[in-house]
């Protein structure tokens, strides 16, 4: 339902830019601290469009929400990796690591709680500069608009395809991702979704939906789908760059995409953005209420997530730097030294344990000249 936005003349502790997952996590989090807070969301709809993968880490969602089958749609314990060659390696876990949601019934489960806590949301209605507040929450995603208003840097981001393609026999346990020449700089993914999967790539170079349907169209290891009905093309943006060097600017705090919050290494942001869209809607409610500082923000996610973003940023950069042959060989000796199945069983949000893990490996030797290459 579409609300009226509050008089203009209204003083707002918090104001919200954006209704996404790290909106609502901001602003729920900001009322139970004892704002007040006012979403503000340009759609006409919480949730829609959805543009999102919705592959997330189980442990990472759990400190966000409980998972239900309202909005989970498979649960993940494999995940298969092709070579440039289109050669497979997989890797399995013990039990459920990942999970894929419905995004749009989970931002519908934010909002319905965020509105339990006491939070307005209004919808189709886009920022205006005489909404007043004490403390404004960019929560834009990666559009820009507000964020070169404040005097804030727009977060480096890649553009991305998908399709959601009708195959009703894929395996609903397995995600997979295709690297090489697919998807320069970056990979192609299959993430299941039910009674479809959805195809998606990101990409430095070139049109991604051209790439997508070459890729459809010539790897023979998406054979299986060609002739299947194309339910949904969806275009988007990844968040590549990580966080920005300033998320505080005078009384202003940038949150998820618009912030930088995703990780670098596959601009997956729905956990990473929420964790720390809660503690800007603390920092926010502290600078309102008790006389902090929203600098605190600044300090306390870098505190507990900034080494786990500088580490996804070196692996991503070593990544984007290696050529298919390098990349082969890092694949063939991450099966050899069973390297691949134990990743795939740490925390895929928190992923500096992971990369860690690899430092102490023969792959650190793979790395070496991707390294090498990306400083010149």
């Amino acid at each position: 339902m579409i609300k009226k936005v509050s008089r203009n003349e209204d003083l707002h502790d918090v104001l919200i830019v954006g209704g996404g997952p790290a909106g609502l996590i901001a602003a729920t989090e900001a009322v139970r601290a004892g704002a007040k807070a006012l979403v503000v969301e340009e759609d006409p709809e919480i949730g829609s469009p959805d543009h999102c993968a919705g592959l997330v880490s189980k442990e990472g969602l759990e400190k966000i929400i409980e998972p239900t089958p309202a909005f989970v749609l498979s649960r993940i314990n494999r995940a298969r990796i092709y070579a440039p060659s289109g050669k497979m390696y997989e890797g399995k876990t013990e039990g459920v690591k990942a999970l894929v949601i419905d995004r749009t019934r989970f931002d519908k489960e934010l909002l319905r709680r965020a509105e339990a806590n006491g939070v307005e949301v209004v919808t189709n209605q886009p920022y205006k500069p005489e909404l007043r507040c004490k403390v404004l929450i960019n929560a834009e995603g990666t559009k820009g608009r507000l964020a070169k208003r404040l005097n804030l840097s727009i977060p480096r981001s890649i553009p991305a395809a998908q399709l959601d393609i009708e195959v009703k026999d894929f395996e609903r346990d397995v995600v997979e991702l295709h690297t090489g020449e697919w998807a320069p700089g970056f990979f192609a993914w299959v993430v299941p979704r039910g009674d479809h999967v959805r195809v998606g790539l990101a990409s430095y170079e070139g049109v991604p939906l051209e790439l997508l349907k070459r890729m459809l169209e010539k790897n023979r290891n998406f054979e299986r789908m060609k002739g299947a009905r194309v339910l949904r093309t969806i275009a988007g943006k990844v968040v590549v760059g990580g966080p920005l060097r300033h998320t505080v600017r005078g009384n202003a705090i940038a949150v998820g995409d618009a912030g930088g919050f995703a990780k670098p290494t596959t601009g997956g942001g729905v956990v990473l953005g929420g964790l720390t869209a809660k503690l800007a809607g603390r920092a926010a409610t502290e600078a309102v209420l008790r006389g902090g500082t929203l600098e605190r923000f600044d300090v306390e996610w870098r505190a507990l997530y900034g080494r786990e973003f500088q580490t996804m940023r070196l692996a991503a950069r070593i990544f984007r730097n290696m050529r298919e042959g390098e990349l082969e060989r890092a694949l063939r000796i991450s099966s050899e030294e069973g390297v691949l199945g134990l990743l795939t069983g740490y925390d895929m949000d928190l992923q500096g344990a992971a990369v860690g893990r690899v430092l102490r490996s023969r792959l650190i030797r793979c790395a070496v000249l991707p390294f090498l290459r990306s400083l010149f």
